[in-house]
């Protein structure tokens, strides 16, 4: 494994294709696709099991209940799909 810790994240992102403002304090590549924010478990499974032909996926924000955020699910979490800094919509994961 190796951790970069001296890159601008900006450039990084822009690498990954992170679309402008859904950006988050996390980006990671890993199995081909870029993960950005705090992405659960739940969605990243489901990535690696469909496959789709994009960039990568993220949750924008930093949602109480996520992965390194304290406190239960208060709302349902919007994951999106990104490739050439264009979003949509992969998935909802319910209270």
């Amino acid at each position: 494994m190796t951790i970069v810790d001296d890159v601008e994240l900006d450039d990084i992102k822009q690498q990954a294709g992170v679309p402008y403002g859904l950006g988050s304090c996390h980006t990671t590549e890993i199995g081909g696709y870029w993960i950005e924010g705090h992405v659960p478990m739940d969605a990243v499974t489901k990535l690696f099991e469909e496959q789709p032909d994009i960039d990568g996926s993220g949750l924008a924000g930093m949602p109480i209940g996520t992965p390194g955020m304290p406190g239960p699910q208060d709302e349902p979490y919007n994951v999106y799909a990104f490739s050439d800094q264009q979003d949509e919509p992969l998935m909802t994961l319910a209270l």
